[in-house]
């Protein structure tokens, strides 16, 4: 008998992770050259007026824990952007989720002119951009792969080419940016100085 409930589970088991499997195969086809990531190139070339910028999908999420007493409080926000960058230029740009229509906030443009301070690590996926004044003004992660997922995660976006042309971007920019202000930083995600 309770061999026979063993039995069970591992079925079970088994046909939940080949219905993920088959679900997430699927989102990744979808995301190759997906309306989503075409949205995301016509954001940036249309506020950047210039086709010679690459684009990206990026995220972030501020994880946060609070409350008082027995009572603790987690918190996450998402944030999502459309990134464009060449060589010495980055623009951010915000954007929102509303109904599956993609909207789009002020786009910010970095460089090293009007930036202070970029953090980062050598060959990893994440920046974070500080004003003159040291002040965090963004951060921000890529991903090789953004498949919906729930509410939170709303794209099918694959992009592998990007994805590594943006992390040697990353790295080029955070040296030319810190080298002109005479600036180290740490790499250290949010502790940018020792």
């Amino acid at each position: 008998m309770e061999s026979k409930y063993i039995i069970i589970g591992v079925i079970g088991l088994v046909v939940l992770f080949v219905f993920f499997y088959i679900k997430e195969t699927i989102n990744e086809k979808k995301g190759k050259d997906s309306e989503e990531k075409q949205k995301i190139k016509n954001i940036i070339a249309k506020i950047t007026n210039d086709s010679s910028y690459q684009s990206i999908y990026a995220t972030w999420e501020d994880f946060s824990i609070g409350g008082g007493g027995r009572r603790v409080t987690t918190t996450t926000v998402y944030k999502y952007y459309a990134v464009g960058f060449k060589k010495g230029l980055l623009y951010v740009v915000p954007l929102s989720f509303d109904g599956g229509d993609i909207s789009y906030g002020e786009a910010m443009k970095f460089d090293k002119e009007n930036v202070g301070m970029v953090n980062a690590k050598e060959g990893k996926n994440w920046i974070e951009i500080y004003d003159l004044d040291k002040n965090l003004l963004v951060n921000l992660m890529v991903g090789l792969s953004e498949t919906k997922q729930d509410k939170y995660h709303p794209v099918n976006i694959q992009q592998k080419e990007e994805y590594q042309a943006f992390c040697t971007f990353i790295s080029d920019f955070m040296k030319e940016v810190n080298d002109y202000h005479k600036v180290e930083v740490t790499g250290k995600i949010g502790k940018p100085i020792k």
